[in-house]
């Protein structure tokens, strides 16, 4: 089973200075998000969106940090389910990334962290 890094996501308070600060000073690409209804951007590295961004509420704090999340790519999420639940994990029900067919699922590591986990 392959398995990738795949993406981070940040809580950007200001999105358009966020994405500014990601195309400027780091040199990534703003290009195409899926759909969500929620505001945010994508920002990629080559043919690869490295950086998601989504709006946070306020300033980034202890409550709502600002990395939301690690995302890890499967080559078929099914195993990697099937894995979490060998170990009784907890995760929510993978859904599909809209108008795409990659499912995705959350689950929390043992330190709080939210990991993605998605794949075909």
């Amino acid at each position: 089973m392959a398995v990738h890094l795949h993406h981070v996501n940040v809580r950007a308070e200001d999105i358009e200075e966020t994405v500014a600060f990601y195309v400027e000073a780091v040199g990534l690409t703003k290009g195409a998000r899926p759909p969500f209804g929620f505001p945010g951007a994508w920002l990629y590295d080559g043919a690869r969106p490295a950086v998601h961004l989504t709006q946070a509420a306020g300033p980034a704090d202890k409550a709502a940090p600002a990395v939301d999340h690690v995302a890890f790519a499967y080559d078929a999420l099914d195993e990697a389910l099937a894995r979490l639940d060998r170990l009784n994990l907890r995760y929510t029900s993978p859904k599909y990334v809209p108008g795409t067919e990659i499912r995705q699922c959350f689950v929390t590591d043992p330190n709080g962290v939210t990991v993605e986990l998605q794949g075909p």
